[in-house]
């Protein structure tokens, strides 16, 4: 299921190929002396060049500038229900704390990653119209699929850090280019590139190919765009009613469901179920993760991988959840409670045969232990970008800001995702303590999975989310942002930091 990332494409085929925007960071090693004028000459060339864009998502080539470290943890460690735990990074500590500046090397890994991302999919883009041989279709899909890469890594530069620099073309990797005064460029090539995908991708991949970018993956993140650009800070509240229509096609289309086992969307027998609609394909021995030993439990058996306790939940998660949602049944999922010793067979109990003063909240997600991958960094685990509960709660969130909506009310998404937990629906709630109802819901549901600080900054409620795990931001807002990193602004004199981080 994971074929699309067994060979890899990466070094050779970029060889040659671009130059650095901002700094010798994309440069690529040299295996080979193919050049964009003598490579993309056939389909099978085109697929080869979209395989290397897929292979940058799951690669740990460059260590920490990956998405399954800096690009993944700089959405999660700052959430309610995230921790550090056992990690002495500074970086992670810097997002846990809401601590980090301009000078906090994690923010500089996550910006060089999505741009090495963008710049591979921009000279594939370039050249793979004027491929002649093979079948014109699967060429535009393969166009497709490139296009979606690259508006999911502008989607998440924009959302990081307001102002960025925006580049298309592989003549512009040179440039100074500016940042300031591009959100309306930005958002534009994003809904470009997703609307091409949604025009080019199949509802769905079989065989080899499954894992592919989907039309219901192109939906699901152009949805996405709309909600950002309708929320805080661009506040286009137009927007609302593009989210929740784009929400209600993914809907309709029948191709999505829940799956009614909540914690089978984190085990490796239920990737690509009905749930699923867009992952980072991680395959033991050639681009295996490492998340499982982030976060599963140290000096313990819990699965076939090593644990590092360096990220998992907290306290004021855990007691909320016990609190607010009794009977909820994505607790034993969210947060290890009990666990089978994968060794000698005995049950493990929280607080009493580990961690006996409850000082680490554990999670599951992420953490299988009939995985087929094994060894240190070596797991099969898919990271999920986004499933389908995901698509219902953008369209509640949509249609409640919207003040109206298509087919579906505001409480059709949420109550779904929620009676799916064992909880009753929601009814009778005006706009405010909707919201307020919505954000706790996302934070249950998706907890550990990377939503939440975009979710915070775009329903404009961080200040009281991360005021639950004890910490006060303040009211000016500098936290809703990332800084430009310094190192960036040295290279590019056109560069212009933040306001906020001035």
């Amino acid at each position: 299921m994971k074929s699309i990332y067994k060979i890899l494409f990466a070094g050779f085929l970029f060889t040659g190929m671009f130059t650095s925007c901002f700094d010798a960071f994309l440069e690529e090693r040299v295996y080979d002396f193919i050049s964009p004028n003598n490579f993309y000459k056939t389909e099978a060339d085109a697929e080869a060049a979209v395989n290397a864009i897929y292979s940058r998502l799951v690669s740990a080539e460059d260590g920490d500038i990956s998405f399954h470290r800096a690009a993944l943890m700089i959405g999660e460690y700052p959430a309610e229900c995230s921790s550090a735990q056992a990690s002495t990074v500074p970086y992670r500590l810097a997002f846990q704390d809401y601590t980090w500046t301009a000078n906090t090397d994690g923010i500089e890994f996550v910006w060089k990653f999505f741009y090495q991302v963008i710049f591979r999919a921009n000279i594939t883009i370039e050249k793979i119209p004027g491929i002649k041989d093979g079948d014109p279709a699967r060429i535009k899909q393969l166009e497709g699929e490139a296009r979606f890469v690259r508006g999911l890594a502008y989607l998440y530069l924009i959302r990081l850090f307001d102002n960025i620099p925006l580049t298309t073309s592989s003549e512009q990797n040179d440039q100074n280019l500016p940042n300031m005064g591009t959100s309306d460029d930005v958002f534009a090539q994003i809904i470009e590139d997703f609307q091409f995908a949604e025009s080019a991708l199949p509802v769905s991949h079989s065989g080899k190919d499954v894992g592919r970018a989907t039309k219901g993956a192109a939906q699901t993140f152009l949805a996405k765009t709309y909600l950002t650009m309708a929320g805080y800070p661009w506040n286009k509240t137009e927007n609302y009613a593009s989210a929740a229509s784009k929400c209600e096609e993914i809907i309709k289309s029948g191709t999505y469901g829940l799956d009614p086992n909540y914690g089978i969307n984190f085990k490796e027998a239920g990737e690509h179920n009905r749930e699923y609609i867009f992952d980072a394909e991680f395959h033991q021995n050639l681009n295996g993760s490492n998340w499982v030993n982030m976060s599963s439990i140290r000096d313990q058996n819990v699965c076939g991988m090593a644990g590092w306790s360096s990220f998992g939940g907290t306290m004021n998660f855990y007691e909320d959840m016990l609190a607010l949602n009794p009977g909820d049944k994505r607790l034993a999922t969210n947060i290890i409670l009990s666990f089978k010793d994968t060794q000698t067979g005995e049950i493990k109990v929280w607080g009493e045969d580990f961690d006996l003063n409850k000082g680490m909240v554990h999670t599951w997600k992420y953490t299988d232990p009939d995985e087929t991958g094994v060894g240190d960094q070596n797991s099969n685990l898919n990271y999920h970008f986004t499933r389908y509960s995901d698509v219902l709660l953008m369209h509640s969130e949509a249609v409640n800001n919207a003040g109206s909506g298509g087919t579906y009310d505001k409480y059709y998404g949420i109550n779904l995702v929620r009676e799916r937990a064992g909880l009753e629906g929601l009814a009778g709630l005006d706009k405010d303590a909707f919201n307020k109802a919505l954000i706790w819901e996302r934070v249950v549901e998706l907890c550990f999975e990377g939503h939440l600080w975009y979710d915070y900054k775009r329903m404009n409620c961080m200040e009281e989310r991360v005021a639950l795990k004890g910490i006060n931001i303040g009211t000016n807002k500098k936290y809703y942002v990332y800084p430009i990193p310094v190192n960036e602004l040295g290279r590019n004199i056109n560069l212009e930091q933040h306001p906020l981080w001035k």
